[in-house]
Parts: structure tokens; sequence; C-alpha cells
């Protein structure tokens, strides 16, 4: 269960058992961000109005479903008004997990793949073409 609490125009957030604690800015939960996958230079995937900090906290380490939405409860509490698009923040947390898992398994791969060919089967994954 997440934990939080305001303090000082801070949430202060924290996952039972896990380490996992975050200090953030009342004013800066409801941010959102056209979130990129793929080099700069490349054409990449973009999710837009996904929120910063779900992207932030939840493609690392836990990426448990449960705590998700309870986070998506927190910031719809705190920040009133976003702009967030839920479906599309929870696309990008998908997506970036799987990419961070293909990058991992790729380092032991016999026939490696290129980032390219990862951004191409994500595309196909998620159907985003």
């Amino acid at each position: 269960m997440i934990k939080h609490s305001l303090k000082d125009d801070l949430i202060h957030i924290s996952i039972d058992n896990i380490d996992f604690s975050y200090r953030i800015p009342i004013k800066k939960i409801g941010n959102t961000i056209d979130w990129k996958l793929g080099a700069k230079e490349s054409s990449g995937i973009v999710v837009k109005n996904v929120s910063s900090w779900t992207v932030q906290l939840f493609t690392k380490k836990i990426t448990d479903h449960k705590f998700i939405m309870q986070f998506k409860s927190i910031v719809e509490e705190y920040g009133v008004g976003n702009s967030i698009n839920w479906d599309e923040t929870l696309q990008a947390i998908n997506i970036q997990n799987k990419y961070n898992w293909m990058i991992e398994t790729n380092k032991t791969a016999e026939k490696k793949n290129t980032e390219d060919d990862i951004i191409s089967i994500l595309k196909k994954k998620f159907k985003l073409d």
C-alpha cells in the first residue's frame, strides 16, 4: 500500500516494505509530458499527455499495477484540474518496461537487436503504427 502525507507543500510518498520514498511538490504532481522512447535522432515512440511522475516512479523496479492505481488516486486528489491521459500513461509505463526488459535480455542474446529493431517490435506489439 502506498502511504502519503502532505507537509510543507510536499507530498511524501512511500510504499510499505519497499525501499521507495519520494517527496513531490504539490504544484508539480499533476505535471504532464510528451513521453518519448528512443534516441533523439530516431523517430522512436511518442505518447502525449502522460503523468511525468507516474512514468518516472513506475518504470524502474516497482511496476505493480495496484501501486500505479493508488498513485493515480493521489495525483487526482492533489493535482486537481490536470490534463493527464491515464490510458496513455499506463501504455507508456508498459512500453518503457518492455523496452527495459528487451534491452537487458539483448545484452546476452546470441543475435543482437538494434535499437531501431526494438522500437519496431514495440510499435507492432502495442499497435502504434
